[in-house]
C-alpha cells in the first residue's frame, strides 16, 4: 500500500510540474503584439493577435485541466470517477466560456 502511495504521488508531482513549465512557456512566447508594430495591413495583424491568444488561452486551459486530474490520481474508487468528471466538466465550462466571445453574431 505504501508503494501505491509514493508511486500516486510521484505521477502527481511529475504532472503538476509539467504543467507548469507548460504555462510557463505558453507565457514566455514573444508577444504576437511586438511582431505588428507599425503593420501596413491592420486587418491581418489584428486576425493574427487573436488567434495567437486563442492559441495561449487554449493552452492554460489544457495545462489547468492536466493539473486538475493529476489531483485525483491518489484517490481510488467513486471519488476518483467524481473527480475526474468535475475536472472534465470544468474544462468543458472554460471552453464554453472561452470561445463565447468568437461567435459569430448573426
Amino acid at each position: 500500500m505504501k508503494r501505491a502511495i509514493v508511486v500516486a504521488l510521484g505521477v502527481a508531482v511529475v504532472a503538476s510540474s509539467a504543467a507548469g513549465f507548460g504555462i510557463s512557456a505558453a507565457s514566455r512566447s514573444a508577444p504576437p503584439l511586438m511582431q505588428c508594430t507599425q503593420s501596413a495591413d491592420n486587418d491581418v495583424c489584428r486576425m493574427r493577435v487573436a488567434s495567437a491568444a486563442r492559441v495561449d488561452l487554449r493552452a492554460r486551459i489544457e495545462a489547468r485541466y492536466e493539473a486538475d486530474r493529476a489531483k485525483c490520481a491518489p484517490l481510488a474508487g467513486a471519488q476518483k470517477d467524481s473527480c475526474l468528471i468535475a475536472a472534465h466538466a470544468a474544462r468543458g465550462r472554460t471552453l464554453l466560456e472561452a470561445a463565447s466571445p468568437y461567435e459569430r453574431q448573426s
